[in-house]
């Protein structure tokens, strides 16, 4: 197949066909990573030494650390979540630190803990220092373990936004004369 027949005006639709629908997905994709997170939520509470958390239900959450870009107010931490009655909730380090962050925000994902029954835990924090002043923007958020959707969600923007631009360059060189 020669470059003259393979860039004809004929394949120029077919090469629009391919970045119109890649977009449409693009946009699915973006949307869905979003909502993702978004749904993933269960509760952010302020950033103390000790305080209870009420969770809804049982199952895995995973505790997230949200402040400011560049804080370090985080560094150094440990973290132990116990039952009512004092006995502690297994939990582990998260494998994979993975961070969600915006212009001016940070979310890191620290360590996952399983919730063996719906009701009150205390949370309690070491090495903070509480004698600085508090940020707003410094808050501890539990979340419903996501990363594995999300990591599917991302390989589709690539893949997608891959055969968008693929599409939209090929359907425009159909058009320079060779």
């Amino acid at each position: 197949m020669s470059a003259e027949s393979f860039f004809s005006p004929h394949m120029a639709w077919l090469f629009a066909a391919v970045s119109i629908c890649s977009a449409v997905v693009l946009g699915f994709t973006i949307r869905g990573v979003v909502r993702l997170v978004r749904q993933s939520r269960i509760l952010s509470i302020p950033l103390r030494e000790e305080q209870d958390v009420e969770f809804a239900e049982s199952g895995r959450v995973v505790l997230c650390l949200e402040g400011p870009l560049f804080s370090r107010r985080f560094a150094r931490l440990g973290y132990e979540l116990a039952a009512a009655d004092g006995s502690p909730v297994s939990g582990r380090p998260a494998l994979f630190h993975a961070k969600t962050s915006g212009f001016s925000t940070v979310r890191m994902e620290m360590r996952v803990y399983g919730i063996p029954r719906p009701g009150r835990y205390r949370l309690r924090i070491q090495g903070l220092d509480e004698t600085r002043g508090a940020d707003s923007r410094e808050c501890i958020v539990f979340m419903r373990p996501h990363l594995g959707r999300a990591v599917c969600f991302i390989i589709g923007i690539v893949l997608s936004s891959g055969l968008f631009i693929t599409g939209l360059v090929f359907s425009l060189l159909c058009f320079v004369p060779g």
